[in-house]
């Protein structure tokens, strides 16, 4: 990714006339989102020195949010993903009363950034389980016990001035990989979020272990076509298995203090990981969430089940392509951020409808 670039180089890379780059600079430039920064170099017959642009890091900030059943992780990040405010609590949500709880979040912490002279722009939500993100819908969601359509787009998200996106956990992950570029290399590949939940015994939730899955192709993030792409259910589940995988209840409290189950239960995973890695071609694995305390353990592991899964040699060294998540625990917060600078620069009349940005164009700030 360039952080500067001069309007030329941008026309060559685009195959678009300089004149029509130009004019768009230009209204970039008078909203703000971007500024010239330094003097390029002259080309070889000489001339007058292009002037780079880059983003304008300082224009606002946006939120990203992974909302769960018993707590909310937070992030807000600058134009070029840097983290300038976070906060985790603990919080029981769920559908019923989950605009509530929103609007609850939300507004305070739009409150925390408008202190610290922020403007925000735009709000990113994670959840787990099967969203619709083109009509922001969430279809089912086991952790929120939302067993139907939830039209989260017009409960909730329509009484805010300003534009919020929602997603799938892993696929809000995946924008974070995506929208920040940490690694130019990344056009095929699968993300694999790990939840390993805290549950008191007077839960409704049982299920302690959640997977949830992203998959991007050829640079896109895979939906599937009814937005359930991610979602699955192990093949050598049991009767008196719980949840995704072959574990029983049991197994599932005691596995974090188990190696023998953990074990298990990442040759199973990996098993299902190499299946799709390899029908699908892809180059890279990411793990987030709770594989950050068995990162080692699960990349050794993975490695093996790809390997079992291929009849050919492999053309490069697998391991070396199993990544931790750069952003660890707030991955899908992270993630749903990037969602969310994703939609706002792909789509401009979003930015221009957004109270925060007519008025940095009148000169102010607010939410």
């Amino acid at each position: 990714m360039n952080r500067e670039i001069s309007r030329i180089d941008i026309a060559r890379s685009l195959s678009l006339d300089k004149s029509t780059i130009s004019n768009n600079v230009n209204e970039l430039l008078e909203m703000g989102v971007i500024v010239e920064s330094s003097e390029g170099t002259s080309g070889p017959q000489g001339g007058r020195k292009p002037v780079n642009i880059k983003l304008n890091k300082n224009f606002g900030c946006v939120l990203g949010l992974e909302i769960g059943p018993e707590s909310f992780t937070a992030v807000a990040v600058d134009l070029e993903g840097e983290i300038l405010y976070s906060r985790f609590e603990k919080l029981l949500v769920n559908g019923s009363c989950f605009m509530e709880k929103f609007s609850e979040i939300v507004d305070s912490i739009a409150s925390e950034l408008e202190r610290k002279n922020l403007s925000l722009l735009g709000v990113g939500v994670g959840v787990s389980g099967v969203v619709n993100s083109n009509e922001g819908i969430i279809k089912y969601s086991i952790p929120l016990e939302i067993t139907s359509d939830y039209d989260f787009y017009t409960e909730v998200a329509n009484r805010f001035d300003v534009p919020i996106f929602i997603d799938n956990d892993a696929n809000a992950s995946v924008w974070g990989e995506l929208a920040f570029h940490r690694r130019k290399d990344l056009k095929d590949f699968i993300f694999l979020l790990l939840e390993l939940r805290d549950i008191d015994s007077d839960s409704v939730l049982r299920d302690r272990v959640g997977v949830g899955i992203g998959l991007v192709i050829n640079g896109n993030v895979h939906y599937g076509h009814d937005y359930s792409a991610g979602e699955f259910r192990s093949i050598i589940r049991k009767k008196d298995s719980l949840g995704q995988f072959s574990l029983t209840e049991d197994e599932q409290r005691r596995m974090e203090d188990s190696p023998e189950l953990m074990e298990a239960f990442l040759h199973e995973l990996g098993a299902h990981v190499g299946l799709l890695v390899n029908t699908f071609n892809l180059t890279h694995i990411i793990l987030g969430g709770s594989f950050e305390r068995y990162d080692k353990q699960a990349v050794s592991i993975f490695e093996e089940e790809i390997r079992l899964n291929w009849p050919y040699p492999y053309p490069y060294e697998v391991d070396k392509n199993i990544w931790l998540s750069s952003f660890g625990d707030q991955a899908v917060a992270y993630g749903a951020a990037g969602m969310v600078l994703h939609k706002l620069f792909s789509d401009i009349e979003i930015m221009e409808n957004q109270p925060g940005f007519r008025a940095h164009r009148e000169g102010f700030r607010v939410f």
